[in-house]
């Protein structure tokens, strides 16, 4: 069925009862995160542009924060956090839905994090969105600077236009998706511990005897 109201100028036609509405106004927080001070080992952790990928967070990208220098509350990550790259040639407009609260972890300048208001946008309605082609060619029009030098600023993300169907329909389709982000969930868990104990057995059987064999022949001992 077609709305009653005229075509949105980008969007075009939308369903009964959708709605187009800037980001902005659909966010309780919408901010670029805050530089590092980068230290060799730490517990405190930044999100950089180079770990957000869709669908997961790489760890092994995550750099580590001097806890000396404090950071504001409000740049450590939350659960329901949606965040999006916002620098970077490649990876800029990559986004990600944290749906548990992670240990000290806050964004990067080069992050920015979406809060939204879940009785207007959901977060998991909102990074699905996101992932389409229609809304990745959306955002790149938002982008700034030449090659080398790509910025989504805040203004221009801030005005982003979100379509938004009624909030019983995004809450049902997060409902649908729930057991679907555990087992996603599940599987990283799962793959993480097997990459763990592939390389630790390859240490074992193949680099350690490699490397004893070398020490010994530099020390002229017989294997």
């Amino acid at each position: 069925m077609r709305t009653e109201n005229p075509p949105h100028p980008i969007l075009g036609t939308l369903p009964d009862c959708w709605k187009v509405e800037k980001l902005v106004h659909c966010c309780s927080y919408l901010q670029r995160g805050k530089a590092p001070t980068y230290v060799e080992e730490s517990d405190v952790f930044a999100l950089n542009q180079k770990a957000v990928r869709w669908g997961r967070i790489e760890d092994e990208h995550l750099k580590y924060h001097d806890p000396e220098v404090q950071i504001a509350a409000k740049h450590f990550i939350k659960a329901g956090d949606v965040v999006i790259n916002s620098t970077g040639d490649i990876t800029i407009g990559r986004a990600y839905l944290f749906h548990e609260t992670p240990k000290k972890l806050f964004a990067d300048s080069h992050v920015t994090i979406i809060r939204t208001i879940p009785s207007k946008l959901r977060p998991e309605f909102l990074v699905n969105l996101l992932a389409t082609r229609e809304y990745q060619d959306l955002v790149y029009s938002l982008v700034t600077g030449s090659t080398g030098q790509l910025e989504l600023n805040k203004s221009n993300l801030e005005g982003l236009p979100v379509i938004c169907p009624p909030i019983e329909v995004q809450e049902e389709l997060a409902q649908l998706w729930e057991p679907l982000y555990r087992s996603i969930a599940l599987a990283d868990a799962m793959r993480t511990d097997c990459e763990k104990a592939i390389a630790s057995v390859f240490q074992r059987d193949a680099m350690d005897p490699w490397r004893k064999a070398r020490w010994d022949g530099k020390n002229g001992k017989k294997s």
